[in-house]
Formats: C-alpha cells, structure tokens, sequence
C-alpha cells in the first residue's frame, strides 16, 4: 500500500513550457522541485518524533516524477515500512475487550483476556499523524510559492 501527494496543476504547466525555450523549461522544473523536496524532510522529521512504527514507515518517504508532474510516495510494494503503513499514519489500537471464560481441552475453566494491537497509536480516523497533516500544512506554502514561480516566469 502506498500513499501519494500530488501536486496538482504541472500537467498544464508542462504542456505549456513545451512552447518555452528549454532553459527556462528546465529552471521552471528545477524551481518547483526546490519547493517541493523539503516536505519530505518535514514529514520524516514529525514521524521523528513520534517515534516507534511512524519513524520506520516515514523512512520510504520519497519523491517520484509522474506524467503529470511531481508525487510524494511513501510506502510502496515491499517492506515492512508498507506494510505498517496505514497503522503509522492513521493509528490502529483497538479497545480492549471483556475477559473471557473459556475451557481448555481437557475441560479445565479458565479466564481469557483479549490482546490488542499496541503496535500502534490510537486510531486518528482520517486526520493522520505524520503524512497528512504535514502535506495540509505544507502545500499551502508550496501552491503560494510555485504560483509566484510561474507569474514570474509567464510576465517576463
């Protein structure tokens, strides 16, 4: 399981840099890289100091070019920071349960307690602990910023 960011709006961009000299092409791209790299850096230093499953799971943070522009992809399709993925981010403790009296083969009684998952942190429902609410809080910047990149270039 893998979890993406996209940054929405590069397909536009790129279809019409492709009308720009290929300087300029490439100093636009160099630019909105340059603001989109240090949220990766935010994401892994929050799952930091979270600690435990969300420093391993922030580990395979990283950024991948896609046809419409740039992702962030954490996760992926091994490993044991993809599997546990989903429990970082979102948390996956659950209550505990009522002891159980149960019989053991040989019809001896005895008291069971259900096990949880602690591995996790308490389940956040869709709010997140590290991934998402570091890509809310960043990207607002980063959209202002690349927006300012791309008025600058297109009045020049």
């Amino acid at each position: 399981m893998s979890k993406n960011v996209r940054v929405d709006g590069l397909d536009s961009l790129r279809q019409r840099a492709s009308k720009w000299p290929a300087e300029v092409e490439r100093a636009v791209a160099h630019a909105i890289l340059n603001e989109i790299r240090p949220l990766i850096s935010h994401m892994t230093s929050r799952a930091a100091s979270l600690g435990g499953v969300q420093t391993k799971a922030a580990r395979t943070a990283r950024m991948a070019s896609t046809p419409d522009g740039m992702s962030i992809v954490a996760g992926g399709t091994g490993g044991t920071a993809s599997v546990v993925l989903k429990g970082a981010e979102f948390g996956g403790r659950r209550r505990k349960k009522k002891a159980v009296v149960t019989r053991s083969r040989s019809g001896r009684g005895y008291i069971m307690r259900r096990r949880t998952t602690m591995q996790f942190a308490p389940f956040l429902g869709t709010r997140g602990y590290w991934f998402w609410p570091t890509a809310r809080t960043d990207l607002k910047g980063i959209n202002a910023r690349i927006g300012k990149i791309l008025s600058s270039v297109v009045s020049d």
